[in-house]
């Protein structure tokens, strides 16, 4: 999920990064501090709403701090969202599935009910009946299983086994089928 924050707090900026233009250094240093956090994935600063007047220095410290008031876009997975991706890589317990700015791990236990294995020879998982090939590139709908994010790692888990997830090919076929009936 997409979503905006407002903030305000005092960001330093350092005395050789200052332009002319104190909101764009400040715009520079925001998107700086703000990579990964709880809030979730930082994609850059949508407005800057005040800036106090005067910078201040303290002592032994290389920046000069100004109160700040902006406004912020963060990419946060919430748990049971459906999302759409399409899968950048494919491994052994499963393929990465690309969601908005970051990949999310579908473990080979939660694409379907049936036995899947993985071909390392072709970099595909499929299903014993072969109705079932998951290849780099493909599209799909899958469900948010459970996400953490912070300053150190990024860990998203999805799900497609329920009903109307999965591969957007066969979900295409399934529905084509359904109609003829």
């Amino acid at each position: 999920m997409f979503y905006l924050l407002d903030i305000e707090e005092k960001v330093g900026v350092e005395a050789q990064k200052l332009k002319k233009n104190i909101q764009e250094s400040l715009e520079e240093k925001l998107e700086d501090l703000h990579l990964k956090e709880e809030n979730g994935v930082f994609l850059g600063v949508v407005e800057i709403k005040k800036i106090g007047e005067t910078g201040e220095i303290l002592p032994e410290k290389p920046y000069i701090y100004f109160n700040v008031a902006y406004t912020c876009l963060f990419f946060q997975p919430v748990q049971n969202e459906i999302v759409e991706g399409y899968v950048t890589e494919v491994a052994e317990f499963g393929p990465f599935v690309r969601i908005g700015p970051i990949d999310a791990l579908v473990h080979i236990s939660q694409i379907t009910k049936e036995k899947l294995t993985y071909n390392p020879e072709q970099d595909i998982i499929t299903s014993k009946d072969s109705k079932i090939i998951i290849k780099k590139g493909d599209f799909v709908i899958a469900m948010v299983a459970n996400s953490s994010i912070s300053e150190e790692r990024i860990r998203v888990n999805l799900t497609m086994k329920q009903e109307g997830l999965g591969l957007i090919k066969l979900l295409k076929k399934s529905k084509k089928k359904e109609k003829k009936k």
